[in-house]
Order: C-alpha cells, then structure tokens, then sequence
C-alpha cells in the first residue's frame, strides 16, 4: 500500500500569446488580494475556482517562464506559467514576521529542492520506498524544502519557526485545499477538521463550549468505565491484534463522550464496523484512486451501508437531543445547545460529530498501540507506569481530572513521547491563498505546503537522539510548551480536542498497565504511513499483574 501524503495538485496552466497576439486574461480576479487553489486537470471544483483557464499548446502559444521558476517545461500539451496576479509586489513584513497581504520582501529567495530527485518523476520513488525517511532527511537542506512529485512542486516546513508561521496564519496566506480535503470532506463533511477558514472560525466558537477544562472531569470518568469494560474481557496469556483492538476501546471511549443520553449497548458493534469500514476501506481508497469507490463492488456496498447506518444514527440522536435539550454531560449535548442567538445547523453538528468520531478514534487508537509497544519493550518502565496507575486508582471519584493527571506524570511523558516519536497525524497539508513568504523564502499561490511534526520531532537539534524513546526528557516539562512538538497543530487550528485527546490517552494507558503487563510476540513492528502512521504487525501478549 502506497504511504499516505498527499499528492500536491499542479499549478494554473495557461497559453503565452504568440507574436501580435493578444495576452488570455484570466476569467476571474482575485477577491481581496487571494487566489484560489491551484487547478488540476483531475479536479473539476479546482477548475471552477481557478482564475486562470486551461489551454492547450499550439501555433503561436510560446512557452512562458516565471521570474523565480525559469526551469518549468511544458506538460502534455500545456503550457505553464505563473500567472502575473501570482507575482508579489514588493513590500515588507507586518508585526507577526508574515508578509503583509500579495507582499514578499526582495530578498526571498525559492525554497532549495531536495536531492535524489529523478527526471519527470521527481521524488516519487523515495516517497514510495521510504517516505518517512525522506521527510526526516529535508531539515538539513533549509527551513522549507522542495519536493516534487512529477513535475509538481510542494514545499515541506522543516523548522519550528516556519511551522508557527504556517500554523499561527496571521495573514490568512494559507488554507485548507486541494484534492486531499475534497477526499476528506466527501469522507466526513465540512467539519472542523476539513473546511475552510472562513468558515472553521465560526464552528469553534460554537463548538469550544464542549471542550471546556470544566467538563473534563465527567469525560474522564466515562474513559475510565469503557477502559474497564473493555479489559475485563480479556484473558491472561491472550494474544492481543494490538490496533483492532485499540480501536474499539477508542470506539467505545469517544461514542461514550460523544453520546450519554442513553446506553448504546449492542449498536455499538455495528457503530464500531462503521468506522472501521470508514477507516480502513474508504478513506485509503478515496486518497489513492477516487474514483474506485463507486465500483459495484462487495466492499463498496459494505461501505454505503456503514455510512447510511452511521449517518441515519448521528441524525437520530442529533433530532431527540434538540428534542431533549437536556446537558447530558456529554459533547452533543454542547453541539446541539445554543449559547445566544448563533447555533450549529443539523448539518454542522453532524460534521462535527463525524469528525471528532473518526478522527478521535482513529488517531488515539495508533496512539494507545505506540504506547503499549513502547511499554512492552522496557519492563522497568512499564512498572513505573503500573504504580502510578494503581495510586491513582486508590483515588476517590471526588478527584477531578486535572488532579488525577498530575498525580500520573510519568505516564503523561510515555504519552508526550509516543506523540513525538509516533505523532499518528504525521503531516498536514495547506495550500497558499497569496503570495507569501515562509522564513526567508518565496512560496507563491496556489502552491501545495506540507507542515510535518514527524520532520521537526526528529530534528536532533530540538529532541537529542530522537529516534530513541525517553519519556524521561519530559520530567518537568509541560509538552504543550515545547517548541517544535506539534503533534495537534497549533493556532486558530490546533485540535480543538487536544486536551480531551491527551487525557484519553494518558488515563486509558494507566488503566490497562494497571492490571495488565505487555509482552512482545515474534515479529517485527514497523511504522506504516496511511491516513496516521500506524505500527504494522503489532501483537502482544497479556499476563495479568495480580491473577485472581
């Protein structure tokens, strides 16, 4: 299976008149200063939005050259160029270190390319044979570096700083686009996770409320019963299919969280076969080769059903909450109540359900997996890890989640340091709107930017030996202020549920090692990129801490 970045579209393309000839205009300006995405032949909606059209090559159309791009050629028939709206005016920085809007300073300079890239494919077979890597080896080549895959381009951040630029997005120069988020969207909506700036300021003001520290003391008594119901079915000397099964626990934990109002009991399992046809059919499909989803296929047709089965479920529980309009203690409950006159639509609260189910599940599932590999290779920590979680369950449930938390610290390191070295969202990708600078470096719109915490968590510079795992470089260290760990983005697009995601993983790891002790099985554990990177062929045995 082919690793899980997404492939960059390519740039507008267009004729360069012939001698006496007049100049092609572009059909459509930009609107206050931005450009939309950059078309692709392969995407219609890019092509919509694009303003510029395609042409194709013939008499009189000479090939056109960009002042910082002189060695594009043409491609099948088409022209390249980058269009004058593209070309930045000179100017300066605003107080943020971001260009001010359609400004560059002279002296940026373009992003150097990175090596071992091969006529017409680019970096393709690298990216097939080691993509991870490749993305570690880019730092040395400068803060933002240059892949390209064919002839396309996509700049990949490669410093700490450049990532807050990217992030943090001061000047509205970079948004969420392209092929890789019309797949997403078609996936599980417009939600947070996926849709536009413009329109993802408003869904977190609306949707924060459910995130709140306050409420965090109720999640975590529910993630602790479901880690409980889910461990005592296990048996000692069972060999457990670590990610399935991480799976759904985390199933479990988030349709708890999401959905108090009444015992799902047996929808669950259904529930969880949703997901899991979501997660491991449609969403690999989806990215490598769209148009296979809509095969008569037998996985195809398993597939509509778990999505008609989900949604039809969302929508349900979405009409009696809003019946209801109760505070369950639960997220929906915050989705679906107003707090003035602005409120989330039906289809808003759908999308955001969607995402932070699939999303919340898929990722802490690759997280619980990294922990309790890591935990099974070192006996000493895992017995660190185990008294821990025995103290802490001598705790009253009078005790609020923040305190049960500080009273597990080395627990929070193994956590912090499975989302630095194994961060299961290992890349995320923008496209930029305008003309902008990152660092000191000229990226113009339309242009695909990849930010990857894998690249910057394994910098030496920032983690000494970073591909050793030391929860122990976390002693007294709040991750959250850690300059370059990213593992939930940061700025106006951080996760909106990166504490709750953080608690979840740092309580659920104290409730299985508390009665549970790892031991690897024969076989290699590798990281595999796909939509997170996941540890392929993980399996471990269960012994029982205190056998009854």
């Amino acid at each position: 299976m082919p690793p899980m970045l997404p492939v960059p579209s390519s740039r507008f393309l267009v004729p360069a008149p012939g001698p006496g000839a007049r100049r092609a205009a572009p059909d459509a300006g930009p609107v206050d200063g931005r450009v939309p995405y950059a078309a692709t032949r392969r995407d219609p909606l890019a092509m919509r939005l694009s303003p510029c059209r395609q042409f194709p090559a013939g008499p009189g159309n000479d090939y056109v050259e960009s002042p910082s791009h002189g060695d594009e050629r043409p491609q099948d028939g088409w022209r390249i160029m980058r269009s004058p709206l593209r070309r930045a005016p000179r100017g300066g920085l605003d107080h943020d270190g971001a260009p001010e809007r359609g400004k560059a300073p002279e002296h940026a300079g373009r992003p150097p390319r990175a090596p071992g890239g091969r006529p017409l494919l680019g970096h393709v077979k690298p990216l097939l044979t080691d993509p991870l890597g490749l993305l570690a080896s880019l730092p040395r080549h400068g803060e933002v570096v240059e892949l390209r895959f064919g002839r396309t381009p996509t700049y990949v951040v490669c410093s700490p700083e450049a990532a807050q630029r990217v992030l943090r997005n001061s000047d509205h120069a970079f948004d969420k686009g392209g092929v890789f988020y019309e797949n997403m969207r078609s996936i599980v909506g417009d939600g947070m996770a996926t849709c536009p700036l413009a329109k993802h300021k408003r869904l977190r003001r609306l949707a924060q409320p459910a995130f709140q520290s306050g409420r965090m003391t109720g999640y975590a008594r529910t993630i602790q019963a479901q880690v409980d119901a889910v461990t005592a079915t296990w048996r000692h000397g069972q060999v457990l299919d670590v990610l399935p099964e991480m799976r759904s626990l985390a199933t479990r934990s988030n349709l708890a969280t999401m959905f108090c109002r009444r015992d799902l009991g047996p929808e669950v399992a259904g529930l969880r076969q949703s997901v899991t046809d979501f997660v491991d059919h449609q969403t690999i499909l989806r990215m490598i080769a769209p148009g296979l989803n809509r095969l008569p296929t037998g996985r195809n047709r398993r597939y509509r059903a778990s999505e008609a089965r989900l949604l039809r479920f969302l929508d349900e529980e979405i009409a009696a909450y809003r019946k209801d309009g109760k505070d369950h203690g639960d997220l929906m409950s915050m989705f679906t109540t107003a707090l003035d006159s602005d409120r989330l639509s039906d289809k808003e609260v759908r999308d955001t359900a969607m995402t932070v189910l699939l999303g919340g599940i898929t990722a802490t599932a690759v997280g619980h997996a990294w922990a309790l590999h890591q935990l099974s290779q070192d006996s000493a920590l895992d017995a660190e890890v185990a008294d821990e979680a025995q103290a802490v369950a001598q705790l009253g449930q009078e005790h609020t989640a923040a305190e049960v938390m500080a009273r597990l610290p080395r627990t929070r390191g193994v956590v912090a340091e499975v989302l630095r070295r194994r961060s299961p969202s290992y890349i995320f990708p923008r496209v930029t709107v305008t003309d902008t600078t990152i660092g000191s470096r000229r990226i113009p719109a339309g242009a695909q930017v990849l930010l990857s915490p894998y690249v910057l968590h394994h910098r030496p510079d920032l983690f000494p030996s970073p591909e050793d795992f030391d929860p122990y470089r976390w002693d007294g260290r709040d991750p959250h202020q850690v300059k370059g760990w990213l593992p939930f983005g940061a700025g106006e697009s951080k996760c909106i549920a990166y504490e709750l995601a953080f608690m979840d993983l740092t309580l659920s790891l104290a409730g299985i090692v508390r009665s549970w002790r790892m031991h690897p099985c024969p076989g290699s554990v590798r990281p595999r990129p796909r939509l997170h990177l996941e540890p392929h062929g993980l399996t471990l045995r269960l012994t029982e801490r205190n056998p009854r």
